[in-house]
């Protein structure tokens, strides 16, 4: 029987009767390890589950096991995971196991199951059990009514910031008075926020609501506030099983701790080396230490992949094989030992695109793969753009998976609505797309007046912003409209003396939208950050705003491709976790963005890219590629690019790389604002190299001077310095270094101008 089948491991059974079940059946099909997770009793129980290693089936046969075996009835099983659809899917097998009496365990995610127990206590901490729940643009819109309440300006302290700010102190298990004993008393923003957090928690409760977070903080302290409540769930669930433990946070840790604190029979499954949402919330810890936390717990390896070719698994193991944090294991597969990973070395973001869309169409007509079993995945949603035009022009078939397209991103149609408004001023939908955006004071009943003052006068109603006091407006609306259109003037008459890309900067920074989402300081904003980055690369593409603006609606609009043959999936590394495919393309392994910039000043971070490294290569079965670009434009500007740590951390032999020569370059070097250098390139062809070969940039010659801690330099830019931290070798060192009138700066030495001081 094949390991992944659940075909029916009895004879007939009713649809109205429980099946006559034999426990030992359960057992057939499943490896030794797996085998020993099902019948494990009697305490604690870490499954360390490698990645296509069958823990879905594991636990199913488990509950199922228990069930059959007598140990349990099904309402004193709670099995947690993730998401609704794993619930579904966990639930709908234990059925097929052991018949509908199985229905009748508790098996959700961890909000589901702590709603159900709110439902049903609630007024223990002072909730009527009706309560509403807020998502998060209803608790952000609660935020931002607070903050205009205390007259804060929500452009430069924004509500998002705040709201996330919140939610992490929620994730920390932080009341609104733990949070503002937590700082420094010195630090205003620190003091506002938790007086929002103290007024925002006050609205919900008058408001008898809970935001998400609410939902799991709440349960806690539910159960912490009322013994009886926590003893009578502790005493129904005799045997507590959870998925995925590698991604919970703190909060849920301690919600499962409390739960399974009497009976012990606590069974968590996951993999230190898939723990890839620490922006969420994730702890790592919470896995690592559950042999401290538990000393009696059993701890069963899951290392037999079913998934992967031993080539890929190869891969994998000695990248993640790098990471300090975690349980050793090591992938293997009784299958094929598969064709060598192929990589491919672009000369910039084009060339990367073009030969993704040929590997495709070579892979499709080789090896008689369907478009959906193929998929491309980019660190950041900002690379989806140069790889979406490139599967168009290839007739390509694509769709972007957990994500909008590129030019569908909300930032992304406001800047382009901008851009328009300068070619068109009567674009009256671009208008009302942004005359607010950023906020400035311009709402509803002013955009009215201003939408009737236009009709009257037969203006469009850009031009109604010019006679902003006429049409009625006043106080903040007014000036905002005042601002509004007096920005518009001042593009239109630059238009003819800035190239596209300085243009689409001068709509970044002079609308407020960069000082925006760099004041949010969060992920998700400096994604946002990075796409706008994109949008002006793509913009230095074309002589002029009119041509940049008439492309980019064909390419926003274009058909979508016939779908009934499938659609190749396009998305980044961290929504593809959990998915597998056929054939797999990983992009853009270069430095500072895979692993990202961010990562390089922070060990916790790069062992994060590195697991992230390593789920993406385990999402493929039989084929996988890895491309690099020498060369990527980044705000509209070139620049040398350093062949990502993961790419040399990968053994040689495994690797066929298809990139017979490499480009040089006839430029000069040209230093931007980080201490990088890059420079407009033309590309000739050059030597011969292999995998691993270094990057054909010019150094200059920082590398060379062999930091270590202590040592003082000189930048160009930056001035003197001390070098407080050092990293890797040859073309991939770096250093960290404080530089006394700009702060710590993450170099990468063969691209810095750096010296001795």
């Amino acid at each position: 029987m094949s390991p992944f089948s659940d075909e029916s491991l009895w004879g007939e059974e009713s649809a109205n009767l429980r099946p006559r079940l034999d426990p030992a059946s359960l057992l057939e099909g499943l490896t030794e390890p797996q085998r020993e997770a099902v019948v494990q009793r009697g305490g604690p129980l870490l499954v360390i589950a490698g990645a296509g290693s069958g823990k879905t089936r594991v636990l199913t046969r488990r509950i199922a096991h228990i069930l059959a075996n007598g140990d349990a009835k099904p309402w004193e099983i709670m099995a947690i995971t993730f998401t609704n659809k794993a619930a579904d899917e966990m639930r709908r097998r234990v059925v097929d196991l052991v018949g509908e009496e199985a229905d009748r365990m508790w098996v959700s995610t961890f909000h589901s199951a702590c709603l159900r127990m709110l439902r049903a206590h609630a007024e223990i901490l002072g909730y009527q059990r009706g309560f509403t729940i807020y998502d998060a643009g209803d608790a952000q819109n609660v935020v931002e009514r607070i903050m205009k309440e205390l007259n804060l300006d929500t452009k430069r302290f924004s509500p998002r910031s705040v709201s996330a700010a919140i939610s992490a102190a929620k994730n920390e298990m932080l009341t609104p008075e733990g949070y503002e004993s937590s700082g420094h008393g010195d630090d205003p923003n620190h003091r506002r926020i938790a007086q929002i957090y103290q007024l925002y928690a006050k609205r919900l409760m008058l408001a008898n609501a809970m935001d998400f977070d609410d939902l799991l903080v709440n349960a806690v302290a539910m159960m912490r506030r009322d013994d009886g409540v926590l003893a009578s769930y502790q005493d129904r669930f005799k045997y507590l099983l959870v998925d995925e433990f590698q991604d919970t946070n703190g909060v849920q840790n301690e919600l499962v701790m409390m739960l399974a604190a009497k009976h012990r029979n606590l069974c968590v499954v996951g993999d230190s080396d898939q723990s890839i949402y620490r922006f969420r919330a994730a702890d790592v810890r919470n896995i690592l230490q559950f042999e401290q936390r538990f000393p009696d717990s059993d701890v069963i390896l899951l290392e037999q992949n079913f998934r992967s070719t031993q080539t890929i698994l190869d891969a994998a193991n000695a990248v993640i094989a790098k990471n300090v944090g975690r349980h050793a294991k090591n992938l293997f597969t009784e299958g094929a030992e598969g064709e060598k990973i192929r990589l491919y070395r672009a000369g910039d973001e084009y060339d990367e695109g073009r030969w993704v869309a040929s590997e495709l169409r070579r892979l499709r007509t080789d090896n008689s793969l369907s478009w959906n079993q193929m998929a491309v995945f980019y660190r950041t949603n900002a690379q989806s753009r140069v790889l979406e035009e490139k599967m168009l022009e290839a007739g390509v078939p694509y769709r972007v998976i957990s994500g909008m397209r590129f030019y569908d991103r909300k930032e992304i149609k406001n800047a382009l609505a901008y851009a328009r408004l300068i070619v068109n001023p009567r674009d009256e939908a671009s208008a009302r797309r942004v005359i607010n955006e950023p906020k400035r004071g311009i709402g509803e009943m002013a955009q009215a007046r201003l939408g009737a003052y236009a009709a009257e006068n037969g203006l469009s109603f850009a031009e109604a912003s010019h006679y902003a006091q006429a049409a009625g407006l006043t106080g903040k609306a007014l000036a905002g409209a005042e601002k509004f259109s007096f920005m518009l003037d001042e593009w239109r008459a630059r238009a003819d003396d800035l190239t596209p890309r300085e243009m689409i900067e001068a709509i970044v920074r002079d609308s407020g939208m960069g000082d925006a989402l760099r004041d949010e300081k969060s992920d998700q904003a400096d994604s946002r950050l990075e796409n706008l980055g994109e949008l002006a690369s793509a913009a230095a593409q074309y002589d002029t705003l009119m041509d940049f603006v008439e492309r980019m609606a064909l390419v926003a609009d274009s058909d979508q491709l016939d779908g009934g043959a499938g659609a190749i999936s396009m998305m980044t590394l961290h929504v593809a976790k959990g998915l597998e495919y056929p054939a797999v393309i990983i992009t853009g392994l270069e430095e500072t963005i895979f692993p990202h910039s961010r990562a390089l000043a922070d060990e916790d971070e790069l062992e994060e890219e590195r697991r992230l490294c390593y789920v993406g290569i385990t999402r493929a079965m039989q084929h996988l590629a890895l491309t690099h670009a020498w060369n990527r434009m980044t705000w509209g500007k070139q620049r040398d690019a350093l062949a990502s740590r993961f790419l040399l951390e990968i053994p040689p032999e495994l690797v066929v790389d298809l990139s017979a020569t490499l480009p040089t370059r006839r430029s000069s070097f040209a230093r931007d604002d980080d201490g990088f250098v890059g420079r407009d390139s033309e590309f000739t062809q050059g030597r011969a190299f292999g995998a691993g070969a270094a990057p054909p940039v010019r150094s200059t010659g920082a590398e060379q001077l062999h930091l270590k801690v202590g040592d003082r330099v000189m930048h160009d830019r930056y001035g003197a310095g001390v070098v407080v931290k050092t990293d890797g070798e040859g073309s991939h060192a770096r250093a960290s270094v404080n530089f006394e009138e700009h702060g710590t700066k993450q170099l990468v030495l063969a691209m810095t101008p750096l010296r001795r001081a």
